[in-house]
């Protein structure tokens, strides 16, 4: 029976089964441990022990720091599509749809996924890298030993931040992504400003604004608790702060793209 066992060890099904296991338990505890860590922000938050002096610096790092690489990227963006449908619909005869096409595309879709991208390769991916380094540093258990919940002073504000701040990046980045989808249908086919602009309140509906306005709120949320309790468990040294970085990047990206496809199914 030993014999058996020690040569069913050795093969590859048994190590890939292995492997999937652990994998899936991981994926288990980090879910496990993203779903306290939200129960603990919400109960934070109703119950007034969130600081308004740590809340306000995640804000900061939420609404700044992330902001011009956001416009950025969704500016490039519709004018990206600017440039590959305007010229053909105005020689089809249907200039007058590209101010429409341009704002659908980046205010359900665009605004809201390349800025939350943007967050996490500014944001998120520091986030992550700055709670992990404090965890193997011991600085957590100093906060303990301070009587002070590591959770409500690490995790609550950068939570609260991501769901409260990341409406208005999404809602600056949209503006900016349909002017660049002007400049650019201008720029190509010499289109007039004013017929781009009835096409995009045309095209564009109430509850296309509130729904990207409630993505970016649910980003904001996933960003920031992807990333800080992936940093949070972090065990070892500074090659396991690395690893947890590129971990909570990953989480980040494929927990976003799920949400989306989940809200925009239900909305759309």
């Amino acid at each position: 029976m030993n014999k058996l066992t020690e040569i069913l060890n050795k093969t590859l099904s048994y190590k890939l089964a292995k492997s999937l296991f652990a994998e899936m338990k991981d994926w288990i505890e980090i879910i496990g441990n993203m779903g306290m860590n939200l129960f603990f922000s919400v109960k934070c938050l109703f119950t007034g022990q969130l600081k308004s002096k740590l809340f306000f610096e995640q804000a900061s790092r939420f609404g700044v720091d992330s902001l011009p690489i956001s416009l950025l990227m969704v500016g490039l963006a519709g004018m990206i599509i600017a440039l590959q449908v305007a010229n053909e619909m105005v020689k089809q005869g249907a200039g007058d749809y590209v101010g429409m096409l341009v704002s659908v595309a980046i205010v359900r879709e665009l605004g809201p996924v390349i800025g939350g991208f943007a967050v996490i390769s500014m944001v998120g991916s520091s986030m992550a890298a700055e709670i992990s380094t404090m965890k193997v540093t011991q600085q957590v258990d100093a906060i303990k030993v301070l009587g002070v919940n590591p959770i409500y002073y690490l995790i609550t504000p950068r939570v609260i931040a991501g769901i409260f701040i990341m409406p208005f990046v999404v809602i600056i980045a949209n503006a900016v992504g349909i002017v660049g989808g002007m400049i650019m249908s201008k720029l190509v086919t010499e289109l007039n400003a004013e017929n781009y602009i009835n096409s995009v309140w045309v095209g564009l509906t109430v509850k296309d604004f509130f729904v990207s306005i409630f993505k970016g709120s649910v980003f904001g949320g996933i960003i920031a608790l992807s990333c800080s309790s992936i940093g949070y468990r972090t065990e070892g040294g500074a090659i396991d702060v690395g690893k947890a970085t590129t971990s909570a990047v990953v989480w980040s990206f494929i927990l976003m793209l799920i949400a989306d496809y989940f809200i925009s199914f239900v909305c759309y």
